[in-house]
């Protein structure tokens, strides 16, 4: 995922992010980090980590904290390869911009 700002920049890298939950299943592990490190790789796992994930939820939800507040031009979605799996379904996607009472934008993601 990737929140551009006036210069195309994204200034979602490397933030801190959450999720309703994480996939675990040791020794694999999805957190909602991976969803903002710059790899936009759509392979889940081949080896490495490469996707976030969450557990089977009725409403999963993943939110980036940007940590300040500034102008935002556009986000972009790289979906994962779900190789014959519900993730290849075309979801409906909300997307909610807030600002968090530090002034700090929280972009969060729903999926549904």
């Amino acid at each position: 995922m990737a929140v551009n700002g006036r210069l195309d920049v994204n200034v979602a890298l490397n933030r801190p992010s959450y999720m309703v939950s994480m996939w675990n299943a040791p020794p694999l592990y999805y957190p909602p980090s991976l969803a903002n490190d710059g790899n936009h790789d759509t392979v889940l796992f081949d080896g490495n980590e490469k996707c976030a994930h969450t557990e089977l939820e009725t409403n999963p939800w993943w939110a980036v904290d940007l940590l300040v507040s500034l102008f935002v031009a556009g986000v972009k979605f790289t979906n994962r390869n779900g190789a014959g799996t519900s993730a290849n379904v075309n979801h409906c996607i909300a997307v909610k911009i807030a600002v968090s009472r530090y002034e700090r934008i929280i972009i969060i993601i729903i999926l549904y």
